[in-house]
């Protein structure tokens, strides 16, 4: 069940609202445990047992965690002394530790299994076959669960939640269930933390006309985003990187732009969808993007881009790392050997690479996405290093660098090392990768009118200039939705009729087009 088709939209989300509205307030987290439940098992059948092995496996070390809790407080009053209620905290945490590893190890390690094990093999018996023993592994080509990224990385979180106390564990499995399975973001995020999630999850509010209104303006512009723009975009992105021997010069360049343009309409797009279908039950969940063209450095973007990944790796993956026994030694070491300031930034580094290396393997198995995350990697590393040398070198570049132009040079720099990213992304493999960036010197002379005609291109233009007025008055600190509302009834209305009107008749859909699945649903 797709977020753009019609019965997840005039079926599927009609029927959750009306038995979800209709309930009385205590039974509602029931209608829409029930609509997640139906969702998945409509859309991914027989694999639904991820999902709740996922939440059994979750709820069941966050019940640990509590009763050991518990049973530590409930003990040290019979203590005698202060040693005796010393070793039983020590021992109570090192039981602990041993739940959080066991639950994580159990959550990541089917989430590994299942999407790269084949990948390791492949890559394993290829290195195998150049060496003068030979020696094969096989293993079963896995069938990998829909959202399986999103919610294994939910139940850690979860998990992990619970262990530092930043959120209380749930008391019942299925309020776990609930959290992990909740239809919205099971497919393509956000990444939402049970603590946020789940005052409104297991007590919404009532129904209300805002909610409803909001909700849907949301879902249009998401439908807007991915009919109108990104599924047009797609029958030229993909004639061009399936068949990327074919074409050079202008028309990769063009391609990527357009992959650039399809990815953004496209993700933003689902998160809109999702975000207003949960809105419409009175559930925020956590934002992904905060127009990320508008950044001045590819660490910025990245702040922008993808939000609750980023955060995510970065409390559950950098920061541990980077304050582990194993680090802190490291950095002694180089602060021993290579100065104070080797020893502060070669452990960041360090776990920046850990970090970028996990968001280039997260989006998928094979050594072209390591080559993406290790390019973001490389590129905010030289920065680091370079921009004070040149602030050092050259002082009236702290004068210019909040000037208007020396802003809009950043943002444009930024694009372009962001669309090598992509083409490095979108590129079947690392060799496709080298061959596009080859043909760049190649002019291409014949039409760039590949699958789409002049009506196709200039419903493209159209599309992304809307996108990008919206986006730059979100960025001057508009809220469009609010001033929307604040008009006459009959302005907002004739708004609201004109946007569908907008997605009916310029959608990318029938005979000519082939609109592309979601892509993130893909990792």
């Amino acid at each position: 069940m797709s977020y753009n088709s019609f019965i997840y939209l005039f079926v599927f989300l009609g029927v959750v609202w009306l038995f979800w509205a209709l309930l009385p307030q205590r039974w509602r987290p029931a209608a829409l445990l029930g609509g997640s439940l139906v969702f998945y098992f409509v859309t991914a059948h027989r694999f639904i047992v991820y999902v709740l092995l996922a939440a059994l496996v979750s709820w069941g070390c966050g019940w640990m965690l509590t009763r050991l809790d518990e049973l530590l407080a409930e003990t040290r009053i019979q203590l005698p002394g202060p040693p005796e209620k010393k070793a039983l905290k020590q021992k109570v945490t090192a039981l602990k530790k041993a739940t959080v590893t066991a639950g994580t190890l159990l959550l990541i390690g089917t989430f590994v299994a299942v999407k790269y094990l084949p990948f390791l093999a492949r890559s394993f018996n290829a290195f195998m076959d150049r060496m003068p023993w030979h020696l094969t592994v096989t293993v079963p080509a896995f069938v990998q669960p829909l959202g399986l990224s999103f919610f294994s990385l939910m139940a850690v979180s979860y998990i992990v939640d619970v262990y530092r106390g930043s959120c209380k564990a749930a008391p019942h499995y299925w309020q776990v269930l609930l959290f992990l399975s909740f239809w919205p973001h099971i497919v393509e995020g956000p990444f939402d933390r049970y603590g946020a999630l789940s005052p409104t999850l297991l007590n919404p509010p009532k129904p209300s006309y805002r909610a409803v209104t909001f909700g849907v303006q949301r879902i249009v512009w998401g439908l807007f985003k991915k009919v109108v723009i990104a599924d047009r975009a797609n029958m030229y992105v993909k004639a061009v990187f399936d068949d990327w021997t074919k074409y050079s010069g202008a028309a990769v360049v063009a391609g990527t732009l357009l992959y650039t343009l399809q990815l953004y309409a496209e993700f933003s797009g689902c998160m809109d969808i999702v975000c207003g279908s949960a809105q419409l039950f009175g559930v925020p969940l956590a934002e992904n993007f905060r127009q990320p063209f508008f950044s001045r450095t590819v660490a910025e973007f990245w702040r922008r881009w993808h939000i609750t990944l980023g955060a995510w790796l970065r409390e559950y993956l950098f920061q541990p790392v980077i304050v582990s026994k194993p680090m802190m030694k490291f950095g002694k070491f180089c602060r021993t050997r290579f100065g104070a300031a080797a020893g502060r930034n070669w452990p960041v580094w360090l776990g920046l690479f850990v970090t970028w290396v996990a968001i280039g393997w997260w989006h998928g198995a094979g050594w072209s996405y390591f080559v993406y995350g290790l390019y973001y990697f490389v590129l905010i590393v030289l920065g680091e290093i370079f921009e004070p040398l040149l602030l050092q070198r050259m002082p009236a570049l702290a004068r210019w660098r909040e000037t208007p132009a020396w802003k809009v040079w950043q943002m444009l720099r930024t694009f372009v090392l962001v669309n090598i990213g992509m083409l490095i992304f979108r590129a079947n493999g690392l060799r496709a990768v080298l061959d596009m960036v080859a043909s760049l010197r190649v002019p291409y002379t014949s039409s760039l009118l590949i699958k789409l005609d002049a009506r196709d291109i200039g419903v493209l233009v159209v599309g992304a200039v809307l996108l990008f007025v919206v986006d730059f008055l979100h960025e001057r600190g508009h809220h469009l939705r609010e001033e929307l509302a604040a008009k006459p009834l009959v302005l907002r209305w004739a708004v609201y009729v004109l946007a569908v009107l907008l997605v009916m008749v310029f959608g990318a859909y029938g005979d000519n087009y082939d609109p592309a699945a979601w892509i993130y649903a893909q990792f």
